[in-house]
């Protein structure tokens, strides 16, 4: 299962959405707080489904991926 990543805005650095061909409508979003320490992550469809903290882009897009695959084994 592949995430499918893009800007949120254009010109909007460390701010991205993603989502999944496995789940349909099922998006995620993927930030840097303000300040620059921490990334947030939450994964939603029609509702909040996931939600966390990381201290790096790379942990905080691993999140989203396994919170992805769990969802996609629920369906």
């Amino acid at each position: 299962m592949d995430l499918k990543c893009r800007a949120t805005w254009p010109g909007k650095a460390n701010d991205g959405t993603a989502n999944c061909d496995g789940v349909p409508g099922l998006q995620a979003r993927v930030y840097l707080e303000a300040g620059g320490k921490r990334w947030y992550w939450f994964v939603n469809d029609t509702h909040a489904r996931a939600q966390g903290i990381e201290d790096t882009k790379e942990k905080a897009k691993a999140a989203v991926q396994r919170e992805f695959e769990s969802i996609a084994r629920e369906e």
